[in-house]
């Protein structure tokens, strides 16, 4: 099979999911900012975990203001700005942190199109313009914008209908959360398990017995130059 596209997941696969101590000390400062018990406020970011995802909760304001009303908080605009803040600021922090750009930059400069699925709460879809891996994407599909999450077929096929290409053209690369990879692999992607020894996030799929590579830059071993012997990339509209 010839593929002529990667689809990525986001957090443990390109860049860190955060430690717990970071995100325990974001919660904690969001919750001062909210005016609610801390560790209250750490219970239901865990039990909201889908609804987040989903994006069922509106905004990132609206949503911390959703979470806050729950546990009897009331808090301002400024307040809601500032707490917001914290959130997008750890995002950013995370995504900046990414391992992938050499591996990204050299399986565009094969002639792949990427695409990203990731399962993420708002922040990340609104901070993700802004970040060093946007720029190598052509497509970005995340959960809460479209209120799909993985394994189902519809958030793939967000990747793959804008990249105009069929799943059985497309290597799946994920560190095993979300059962992505027998949901990619059930939609006839090559599906690659990256279980990084140092993976921050935890998500490790116990289940897949498939394809699996403990680092990023071994999935260019399968996935030659697309390009015929002789001749160079073309550059991409936007591309310096």
């Amino acid at each position: 099979m010839e593929y002529s596209a990667v689809l990525f997941d986001l957090f443990g696969t390109l860049a860190p999911g955060g430690t717990r101590e970071l995100r325990d000390n974001v919660s904690l400062e969001v919750a001062r900012d909210l005016g609610v018990d801390p560790d209250a406020f750490a219970t239901v970011i865990g039990e909201t975990f889908r609804e987040r995802t989903l994006g069922q909760l509106g905004t990132l304001e609206e949503t911390l203001a959703t979470l806050a009303s729950r546990l009897g908080g009331s808090p301002s605009a400024d307040d809601l700005t500032r707490a917001a803040g914290r959130r997008t600021e750890m995002t950013a922090g995370l995504l900046a942190d990414t391992w992938a750009l050499d591996v990204l930059d050299e399986l565009r400069a094969r002639g792949y199109s990427l695409g990203l699925v990731s399962d993420c709460s708002i922040e990340t879809a609104l901070i993700w313009p802004e970040s060093a891996l946007a720029e190598r994407f052509d497509v970005a599909a995340f959960s809460a914008v479209h209120g799909i999450k993985k394994p189902a077929a519809e958030l793939y096929r967000v990747a793959t209908d804008a990249l105009g290409v069929a799943p059985e053209q497309c290597v799946y690369v994920g560190d095993g959360g979300s059962t992505e990879l027998p949901g990619a692999a059930d939609l006839g992607m090559r599906a690659v398990w990256l279980n990084h020894p140092g993976n921050q996030g935890g998500a490790a799929d116990p289940e897949w017995s498939g394809e699996t590579v403990t680092e990023l830059a071994e999935i260019l071993a399968i996935l030659p130059s697309r390009h015929p012997r002789g001749t160079t990339a073309l550059t991409r509209s936007g591309d310096s």
